[in-house]
Formats: structure tokens, C-alpha cells, sequence
């Protein structure tokens, strides 16, 4: 069998190997699930760099999404049979032959959804949905950055099904031509100087002069202050991402104390709620992927075996879609 293990923190291209190895047999309680795809995510980059080193225990196999079929069952495990199709989730561990893990983490799949469906279908689809069900009221007045990005697009589409078009902000010209055929108030790209200097003003502009109500900002630094100046008094900031690698700066709350900043993490949300919850949402979710509202496009699917060069498709700019690890 063959998974990519991270004995050592830094650059993924770097400390990403492949090794040969002897998964365990299932235990009391757990199942092994036979990975057939895998997603290549900024969250599993962002691991392997070491950015969350307090709860992550070296050696570990990074892959956090993915689908594949349980392969065997240990003693008392109910309700999972082999052959059967799940996303085995709660922990990393996608990259790799055989995962053997909890059964109360593997999530069945819908059966109309492809296998590459399967494989995207939880870190962005569930927080796109989780936060335009909690943060967005309908109708508000809402701001999506990063709009052009894929679980940019997820939202704006899950905000149209709601009735709600945003102003979208993109950093790059070609956010205009990805968001074409999605409802929008307006677009605002940041590559424009005199509209990056005044995006607070540049976003009530692009919205007709009202302030919005919530923001949702995957992008942090100083886009994520300038959007949070933008909004109405009582306003929510949602920041869920940090595309510009600083975070949300430290006098934001001072100078906007009327403003609530909500830092949204799907982690924190799958652990606490309740498996039930957690399994309807998923249900829920996987529609909407079916549908395509939450679906996400696929640019390349690489061997396991070829990891490095996933990754480096993964780190390269303007690309068109999710890259997948073929497992199996």
C-alpha cells in the first residue's frame, strides 16, 4: 500500500513523501476505508506548513477530503458495510490506500454523485452553506470576496437561490469573466489602485450608496479591515479564509467596536454538533452539489504516486479548478 506521510513541518513540495506501508486492521469501533479520490486543499497545505503545529502530531498523512469504500468493519460497528461508498472525515488521513478510522466519522454519499463529486463535496460546500445559513439574513445587503475563487462562486450561487445578489470583489480581471451568468449587484476588482485605496466607498458605490449588513471575507489583512469599515453599524464580518496570508489586524475592533467579527471555522462546527446534524447537512449539501449549486470544477486528477505535482498544480495561479489525488 502506498500514503503520502509529513515527518517534518514546511513547504509541502518539500516535506510531502510517499512511502509503502501496512495499513491496521480495524479495531473496535473503527472501519478501513479504501480511498479512491482525494482533494488537494489550501487547509492541507496550510497543515503541512505547520500553521496549526499545536494539534498536529508528526508523522501524520495529510488529506482532510475525499471519498472511498470501506474495505472492512471492526468488531461492533453498525450500520457500515463493506462496499459501501462514505467520506470518512474528523481527521486527516485522505492520502492514503487505506484509512482506517472512526465509524461514527464516515458519512454515506449520495449515489448520484460521481466520485469527483464526492471528493469536493464537504470543506467548501458545508461552509459555504453553513455561513450563508447562519450569518445572511434574507434579504441583506451582503459583500463576497474572493468571488472569482471556486467556493467563491458556491456562495454567490447559494446567495442567488436565497434571492440575494452581493457585490462581489475580485483581486484579478479574470474575476469578471468567472462569475459570468451568476446574479450579482455589482463587481469590484481590487486590481484597480484607486478602487483598492478606497474599497470601503468603493463597495457602498458598487451598492448604490447602502452600507452592506455582512461580509463574507476569505481574504483577511487589509481587504478583510477595508471591507469591515464598509459596513453598516451592527454589521457581521464572517471571516473564513486568509488568501492574503496576514490576519484580520488587532485595532479592527477598536475602531469599529460596533461591528461583530465572526471567525468561522468548519472544524469547530462538524466537531460540536451532533452526528445527526452533522450527517443531515451533509445530505443537504450533496444536493446541492448534484444540482450544481454547490459543485465544484475539477482541473486535474494526479497519481498518488505523483504528490509533488499536485501540489505544484494546487500553488499555481488562474487555476481552473479543484486538484485530485487518485487513490486507487
Amino acid at each position: 500500500m502506498l500514503r503520502c506521510v509529513v515527518r517534518s513541518f514546511g513547504p509541502a513540495a518539500r516535506v510531502v513523501a510517499t512511502e509503502e506501508y501496512r495499513p491496521p486492521e480495524p479495531g473496535p469501533g473503527e472501519v478501513a476505508v479504501r480511498m479512491a479520490l482525494a482533494a488537494v486543499n489550501p487547509s492541507d497545505l496550510l497543515t503541512v506548513s505547520g500553521a496549526y503545529a499545536s494539534r498536529t502530531v508528526l508523522p501524520f498523512v495529510p488529506g482532510f477530503e475525499g471519498v472511498g469504500v470501506v474495505a472492512a468493519v471492526g468488531p461492533g460497528v453498525t450500520g457500515l458495510v463493506p462496499g459501501e461508498r462514505v467520506l470518512p472525515l474528523g481527521s486527516a488521513g485522505a492520502w492514503q490506500q487505506i484509512k482506517v478510522t472512526e465509524a461514527r466519522w464516515c458519512f454515506p454519499v449520495l449515489p448520484e454523485l460521481t466520485d469527483e463529486q464526492a471528493a469536493t463535496s464537504y470543506i467548501n460546500p458545508l461552509t459555504a452553506w453553513r455561513m450563508t445559513r447562519r450569518y445572511v439574513p434574507a434579504p441583506a445587503a451582503v459583500v463576497v470576496n474572493a468571488a472569482g475563487s471556486a467556493i467563491g462562486r458556491m456562495i454567490v450561487r447559494m446567495l442567488n437561490r436565497a434571492g440575494t445578489e452581493p457585490v462581489a470583489v475580485v483581486r484579478h480581471p479574470r474575476g469578471y469573466q468567472r462569475l459570468a451568468g451568476l446574479r450579482t449587484a455589482a463587481v469590484v476588482c481590487t486590481a484597480n489602485e484607486p478602487v483598492r485605496r478606497a474599497l470601503p466607498e468603493a463597495v457602498r458605490a458598487a451598492a448604490g450608496g447602502v452600507a452592506p449588513a455582512v461580509v463574507l471575507d476569505a481574504v483577511g489583512g487589509a481587504e478583510g479591515a477595508a471591507l469591515a469599515r464598509a459596513l453598516a453599524p451592527g454589521g457581521t464580518l464572517v471571516h473564513y479564509g486568509l488568501l492574503s496570508g496576514r490576519p484580520l489586524p488587532p485595532a479592527l475592533a477598536a475602531e469599529r467596536p460596533d461591528v461583530r467579527v465572526v471567525l468561522f471555522r468548519l472544524r469547530d462546527w462538524v466537531h460540536s454538533a451532533g452526528r445527526d446534524e452533522v450527517e443531515r447537512a451533509l445530505t443537504e449539501v450533496q444536493r446541492l452539489v448534484a444540482d450544481g449549486t454547490a459543485a465544484s470544477a475539477v482541473a486535474h486528477v494526479v497519481p498518488l504516486a505523483e504528490v509533488r505535482r499536485a501540489i505544484g498544480l494546487e500553488a499555481a495561479p488562474g487555476r481552473p479548478g479543484k486538484v485530485l489525488l487518485r487513490i486507487g
